[in-house]
C-alpha cells in the first residue's frame, strides 16, 4: 500500500508512541511466592509489561524511586516496553510462559484473555486493601472490566482488570479560529444549556467538512477534518451514532456488506478522501495544533500532549446520524491486568495500587486523562485553582459532562478493535488511492474480519 498524505509544508507522518515502542525484554519474573522475598537482592521481582514509550517509562520510573520503593522496600519494580504489537507480544510471551506479572489491558482486546482464564480477578485484592476499594473507581470500570463466565457476559461478574485512566476518546475539536460566525452558530448550538454543544447531524458536519477545506491552486491548505485517532477508532464511532456497529452483536461477523453499514463506510470516507487522507496510521493531531485543520476527534490527553491549549479550542460531541443518539465511547478505560499465573501477586496488586493512587494523583495535575480514582477529578482537573489553563480547564470541563454518556467502544469477542484496525491499515489506503472501489473494500473488509472470527472460534 502507498501510503503517503498530501500535507502543508510536506510530510508530517507522526505515527503514535502508545503501541510501536522501545524494548527493554527482561528475563521471567522470580519464582518466589508473594510471602517469601527473595531472588533479586532479597526483594520479591514484579514485571510490568506497558504501552509506554521510553520517556513515559523514564518517568515511570523515577516515580517508582522517589516514592514506591521507599513505601514497598521489600519489591523490585522490572518494567518492560513493547516494539511492534502490544497484545501480539503479549500473546507470546504467555505461549511461553514468560509474560510480566503486570500488563496493560484495553476492553476491546480483553476476551482473549479471559475465554483462556489468563487473568487473576482482582476482587478480592481491593476488598483487602486499606487503601483502594473500586467503589472509588469510575462506573464504567465494571462495563470494561468486569466479566461473568458462566453467562460469557460483560458488565457483571469478577473484575479483571482496573483502569488506571480513561477518557472520551472521540470528541469532536474544533479550532474556533476557522470558523465563521454562522459557523460557529453550528456547532456550538446548545438547546438544552448543559454547557456543551449539541452533536451534530450528518448532514450539518459534512456541510461544515464542505465549506471548512480550503485549497489554493490545487493544494490543500486548510483541512476540514482529520481523525485524530486510528481511522477505523472513528469508523467505529459513527457507526455508533448512526445506530449500528461493524458486527453483528450475536454472532461477531462483519456487517460490511449491510446497506446501513455501508452507507455510513461511505460517508465517513469520502470526507476523508476530500481531504486527501491516504495515511493510515499517521497521527494527524501535530496538523491540528498547528492550526492547519478545522477539526479532529480525540480524547481529553491531546490538550495538554499536543499542546491544544494555545488554540481557541472548542469541544463537541461527536456527530450522529439524524434520529440517533451521541454516544461517545472510550477504548479508554486503559488498565492493568495481573497474571493468572504470576507467583507474586500481591506484590504485584501493591504496585497496581500504588499506581492507581500516585501516579493518577500526577497524571491529574496535568489535566491529562480522568485518573481511575474519581476524587482526583475534582479536586485537581475541575479545580480552578489547581488548573489555572483556562484553555484546559474549559476543555475538562466539557469532557466531564462527556462522561455520562460515554461507552465502552464496541466489543467483538473474536475479532478485537486491534485487529479491525490492522484490516484498515492493511486496504484503507488502496481504497482511497483508487486502487480499489467501494464495494471490493467494503467485501475485503467482511472476508478478512470473518476470518478472524472463523479462526477465533475454532481455536
Amino acid at each position: 500500500m502507498k501510503k503517503s498524505i498530501r500535507i502543508i509544508g510536506g510530510m508530517l507522518a507522526v505515527t503514535t508512541t502508545l503501541l510501536t515502542l522501545a524494548s527493554c525484554k527482561a528475563s521471567p519474573s522470580g519464582k518466589d511466592d508473594d510471602d517469601t522475598f527473595g531472588g533479586n537482592g532479597g526483594k520479591t521481582v514484579v514485571r510490568y509489561y506497558s504501552f509506554n514509550d521510553e520517556q513515559s517509562n523514564k518517568e515511570l520510573k523515577a516515580a517508582i524511586e522517589a516514592d514506591f520503593y521507599k513505601k514497598n522496600p521489600d519489591i523490585k519494580i522490572q518494567l518492560e516496553i513493547s516494539t511492534g504489537n502490544f497484545y501480539s507480544n503479549l500473546l507470546n510471551d504467555i505461549s511461553g510462559k514468560n509474560e510480566a506479572d503486570v500488563f496493560g489491558m484495553e476492553p476491546g482486546e480483553i476476551y482473549p484473555f479471559l475465554s483462556k482464564n489468563y487473568l487473576e480477578p482482582l476482587d478480592d485484592y481491593f476488598a483487602a486493601s486499606e487503601n483502594i476499594s473500586l467503589d472509588d473507581i469510575w462506573d464504567i470500570n465494571k462495563q470494561a472490566y468486569t466479566y461473568d463466565a458462566a453467562t460469557d457476559t460483560f458488565g457483571k461478574g469478577k473484575t479483571y482488570a482496573v483502569m488506571k485512566d480513561w477518557t472520551t476518546d472521540s470528541m469532536l475539536l474544533y479550532n474556533r479560529d476557522l470558523f465563521s460566525q454562522e459557523q460557529l452558530a453550528v456547532i456550538e448550538k446548545d438547546s438544552d444549556g448543559d454547557g456543551i454543544a449539541d452533536p451534530l447531524t450528518f448532514e450539518q458536519f459534512k456541510k461544515l467538512c464542505d465549506e471548512l477545506l480550503v485549497k489554493k491552486n490545487g493544494t490543500i491548505t486548510q483541512y476540514s477534518f482529520l481523525p485524530g485517532l486510528a481511522e477505523a477508532k472513528v469508523l467505529a464511532q459513527f457507526l455508533t451514532n448512526a445506530g449500528t456497529s461493524w458486527f453483528n452483536s450475536s454472532t461477531y461477523e462483519s456487517t460490511f456488506l449491510q446497506q446501513n453499514v455501508k452507507d455510513v463506510v461511505k460517508y465517513y470516507y469520502d470526507i476523508l478522501a476530500k481531504n486527501e487522507v491516504n495515511n493510515t496510521g499517521a497521527s494527524m493531531l501535530p496538523l491540528f495544533a498547528q492550526g492547519k485543520v478545522a477539526m479532529i476527534m480525540s480524547g481529553m490527553y491531546a490538550v495538554e500532549y499536543y499542546g491544544l491549549d494555545k488554540l481557541n479550542l472548542g469541544v463537541a460531541y461527536p456527530p450522529a446520524k439524524a434520529g440517533c443518539e451521541s454516544k461517545p465511547y472510550t477504548t479508554g478505560c486503559v488498565g492493568m491486568a495481573i497474571s493468572a499465573r504470576s507467583k507474586v501477586k500481591k506484590a504485584a496488586f501493591k504496585f497496581v495500587e500504588w499506581y492507581l493512587d500516585y501516579m493518577g494523583e500526577k497524571s491529574a495535575e496535568r489535566a491529562l486523562n480522568f485518573p481511575a480514582l474519581k476524587k482526583y477529578a475534582e479536586e485537581y482537573i475541575l479545580n480552578p485553582e489547581k488548573n489555572t489553563n483556562a484553555v484546559r480547564l474549559a476543555a475538562a470541563q466539557k469532557f466531564y459532562k462527556s462522561l455520562d454518556k460515554a461507552v465502552v467502544i464496541d466489543r467483538n469477542k473474536y475479532c478485537s478493535q486491534a485487529s479491525l484496525e490492522s484490516i484498515e491499515f492493511m486496504y484503507t489506503g488502496e481504497y482511497l488511492e483508487g486502487a480499489m472501489t467501494f464495494d471490493e473494500f467494503c467485501e475485503t473488509l467482511d472476508y478478512e474480519v470473518n476470518k478472524r472470527v472463523r479462526l477465533a472460534k475454532q481455536s
